[in-house]
């Protein structure tokens, strides 16, 4: 009987550590009873940090991120009059670290469904198997900048 509590008091801590998170940024946007929107959160008391892009039609698609801090760049913007949301942080691998932390640059259009990445970072994403170095394959900055004024020309 004791292993059996000593298990589940183990399990529960373990679970509180892995969910309790603080939400970083989060936004949404609504229009009639539809509604669409991502949230980034990090672990409070463990490594790991998520974004979540989700709609109330029952998408909800989980990325997770490096460890570090999320450090904002510049208020997250909602652009194509609310389509799509354009983050722009850096994530730094120590809290209080001089350092700025490596560049994330995320858009994702919720009409098209498609996302586009630019970063050092490998994040999620894969690269051209047939190449030993992915990265040529992934967009730019200039890349990134086009896909931004596609969707919003004021950018």
């Amino acid at each position: 009987m004791a292993f059996i509590i000593a298990t589940a008091a183990v399990t529960g801590v373990v679970l509180f550590a892995y969910s309790s998170k603080n939400s970083v940024s989060y936004g949404q946007q609504c229009s009639g009873a539809f509604c669409w929107g991502y949230r980034l959160d990090q672990a409070r008391f463990v490594a790991r940090t998520s974004l979540t892009i989700w709609s109330s039609s029952g998408l909800k698609l989980e990325y997770s991120l490096p460890p570090g801090v999320i450090v904002p760049v510049d208020q997250d913007r909602w652009l194509g009059n609310g389509r799509a949301i354009y983050l722009n942080f850096r994530i730094q691998r120590a809290a209080n670290s001089k350092e700025p932390g490596d560049h994330v640059r995320i858009v994702y259009d919720f009409q098209r469904g498609t996302m586009h990445v630019a970063s050092p970072l490998t994040l999620w994403r894969n690269g051209d198997p047939r190449s030993p170095d992915a990265r040529p394959n992934w967009l730019t900055d200039d890349q990134f900048d086009g896909v931004l004024i596609q969707i919003d020309p004021t950018m």
